[in-house]
């Protein structure tokens, strides 16, 4: 949607004025997601506001999760010896309980995790910021995002399947499917301690929590490819694992050879056999993140409101139970 007339009155214009004395009003907005309390975030381009007239990316976000991205933009990034997303400011809205950040429109190309240069630059870009970050350490600022939060995450995902079963309004089909991720719920707990074991012992460091297509870009340069990186309000302080996930979904799918490579340095990370399973790990993690995300909708009772939901729920559940099978814990036919 294009907004054109008034645009003064609208309130991501209101927002970026407040920034500063010299910022003037956009000459149109594009509504990329409208602000609803109940989504993760709404998202407007201001158009010609930036510096020459470039456009500025305004994101409307809970507070809790502007605190995390607000961290990592003026915190981290400046810091990363890597090209970064410009930021431009933050106003906390009226009502206390939302705020608005603004950003450089991430221009580029898009990712692919079907390009082998794309992934190479995706894993250094990795490497770089594990880096930086355990060079920084702000543990203490972000949220966890380590095994125990994600066992958590996987038993609060259980029990909403299990609320669900006699939710009348369900599809048809619909109690299979949740039938089935929580059957998969099972052998993923079952097989934890395999995974804590893992990620025992590995370094702790930044995760982008949301390391997947959509929120990258590639802007060319004269050294080949850079990789610019937004949206983080899913990051958080962990093990290294989730933003490595291979091929599942739109996943990032970094080249764990080159990302290895680049973390020479780093003595458990130090054989192809760590990596790959550190990266084994992040598939599931990335797995309870996508069926947490998908569950959200099943809050709503109306029959027609459930159909995606469900249809999420039956594609995630299909990735794990591939995952499931490939790490031996399950026959998958």
């Amino acid at each position: 949607m294009l907004l054109r007339e008034n645009l003064r009155e609208h309130p991501a214009a209101q927002a970026w004025l407040a920034t500063g004395p010299n910022r003037v009003a956009p000459k149109m907005i594009a509504v990329f997601k409208g602000w609803n309390q109940s989504e993760k975030s709404g998202v407007y381009r201001l158009a010609g506001v930036g510096p020459g007239g470039s456009a500025v990316i305004a994101k409307r976000c809970p507070l809790h999760t502007a605190a995390v991205e607000r961290s990592i933009y003026e915190e981290f990034l400046p810091y990363l010896p890597l090209p970064s997303v410009g930021y431009y400011g933050s106003v906390e809205e009226p009502d206390g309980r939302s705020q608005w950040l603004f950003l450089e429109e991430a221009e580029g190309d898009l990712y692919s995790p079907q390009n082998n240069e794309h992934r190479a630059v995706a894993a250094r870009w990795l490497a770089a910021a594990h880096n930086t970050s355990r060079r920084l350490g702000r543990e203490m600022r972000l949220p966890d995002r380590g095994p125990k939060q994600y066992l958590q995450l996987m038993r609060s995902l259980r029990a909403k399947m299990l609320e669900h079963f006699t939710n009348p309004d369900l599809p048809s089909g619909g109690v299979a499917v949740l039938q089935t991720v929580v059957e998969q719920c099972d052998v993923l707990e079952g097989h934890w301690s395999e995974i804590e074991q893992i990620c025992d012992g590995m370094p702790r460091t930044l995760v982008h929590g949301d390391f997947v297509v959509r929120n990258l870009r590639l802007r060319p340069s004269a050294d080949g490819p850079v990789l610019l990186v937004f949206d983080w309000e899913f990051a958080g302080w962990g093990v290294p694992s989730t933003d490595l996930a291979q091929h599942s979904g739109y996943t990032a799918s970094p080249d764990l050879a080159v990302y290895r490579v680049c973390l020479a340095d780093w003595p458990m990370l130090s054989n192809k056999a760590q990596v790959e399973s550190l990266a084994a790990c992040g598939r599931f993690f990335r797995l309870l993140d996508e069926l947490a995300w998908a569950s959200m909708g099943l809050m709503y009772g109306r029959p027609d409101n459930l159909v995606n939901p469900i249809g999420n729920c039956s594609a995630c559940g299909q990735r794990m139970a591939q995952a499931l099978s490939e790490a031996g814990w399950i026959t998958h036919s």
